[in-house]
C-alpha cells in the first residue's frame, strides 16, 4: 500500500471516529439513583448509592409550571411515574440552573413480567409525560435529541393533541415557555412602574433638578428594555412608553459607545 493510500485510509478512520463521537454525544454519561423529590412535571431529584443528590431536568419536554393550567396534574403524573423508584439518567450536559439535563428511564408501571425477572425494556419518562398530555415536546431544543427520540416525541404530542388528552382539553393552552416569559415581563413591568413612582417621589422630596429626574427615568426605561427581550415595537406597547422616547434613549446609548 502506498504512503498516500495509507494517509487517506487513516484520515477516513479519524473522520468516522469523529462522526461517531458527535452522533453519540447526546447522552455521553449515565447516572442511576432513587427519585426522592418531584419539583414539577419535568424536574426531579435523585439520590445515588453514595448519598449524593442530583437535580434532573427531563430533556426534550417542557411541562406546565406548577401554578399554571395543568401544572398540578403534570407534577402528580411525574410523581406517580417515578417517585421512590430507581431510575437511569442518560445525559451529557447541565442547564443554566446547574441541573442535569437528560433522558430518564424507569421500569414500566404494572408490567408483571418485569417484576419477576430483570426487564431490559425501560420506559422513557419524558415521552410518557407527552403521551399523557402533561407536557409539551420542547421544540426549541429538539436538535439536542437523538433523531429517533425527536420523532417519537413529536408524534406523541400530535397524538395527544388529536385525542384532546390532558392539557390539550383546552383548545388553546398557553405553552410553559410563553407563560414564563409573560410572568417575567409582568414582574419587570411592576418593578419598572415602582421605579418611576419612587424616582418622582424622590425628586419632589429632594427638589431634584428636572434634568436629573429625566436621566433617572431614561435609565429605568433603558434597563427595562434590556431585560425584557422585546423588540422596540413590542416594548412601547407593553410598557406604555412613547416610540419617540424609546428611540431617543436608544440613539443616545449608541452615541455613548
Amino acid at each position: 500500500m502506498s504512503e498516500k493510500i495509507k494517509l487517506r485510509s487513516n484520515a477516513l478512520v479519524i473522520i468516522n471516529l469523529l462522526l461517531f463521537t458527535i452522533a453519540s454525544s447526546s447522552f455521553a454519561k449515565t447516572l442511576q439513583g432513587k427519585v426522592v423529590k418531584i419539583a414539577d412535571g419535568d424536574t426531579l431529584t435523585i439520590l445515588d448509592v453514595r448519598g449524593f443528590k442530583y437535580r434532573v431536568r427531563l430533556a426534550g419536554i417542557d411541562a406546565p409550571e406548577r401554578d399554571q393550567y395543568y401544572g398540578k396534574e403534570s407534577t402528580i403524573k411525574l410523581r406517580w411515574l417515578v417517585f421512590g423508584k430507581e431510575v437511569t439518567v442518560k445525559y451529557s450536559k447541565y442547564d443554566r440552573y446547574g441541573r442535569i439535563l437528560g433522558k430518564v428511564l424507569v421500569e414500566p408501571q404494572g408490567d408483571m413480567f418485569c417484576l419477576v425477572v430483570h426487564c431490559a425494556r425501560k420506559m422513557d419518562v419524558g415521552l410518557e409525560q407527552i403521551n399523557a398530555g402533561t407536557a409539551w415536546h420542547y421544540k426549541r431544543y429538539q436538535n439536542e435529541q437523538y433523531e429517533e427520540d425527536r420523532k417519537l416525541y413529536s408524534v406523541a404530542e400530535r397524538g395527544a393533541r388529536k385525542k384532546k388528552i390532558g392539557l390539550w382539553k383546552d383548545k388553546n393552552p398557553t405553552s410553559p415557555w410563553k407563560w414564563r416569559k409573560d410572568s417575567r415581563l409582568e414582574a419587570l413591568r411592576q418593578r419598572f412602574n415602582e421605579t418611576k413612582a419612587k424616582e418622582k417621589t424622590y425628586a419632589m422630596a429632594l427638589r431634584m433638578d428636572p434634568e436629573q429626574l429625566k436621566k433617572y427615568l431614561d435609565e429605568a426605561i433603558w434597563n427595562a428594555f434590556k431585560s425584557s427581550g422585546l423588540d422596540e415595537d413590542e416594548f412601547v406597547v407593553e410598557f406604555d412608553v412613547s416610540p419617540e422616547k424609546l428611540k431617543s434613549i436608544l440613539e443616545n446609548r449608541e452615541d455613548e459607545k
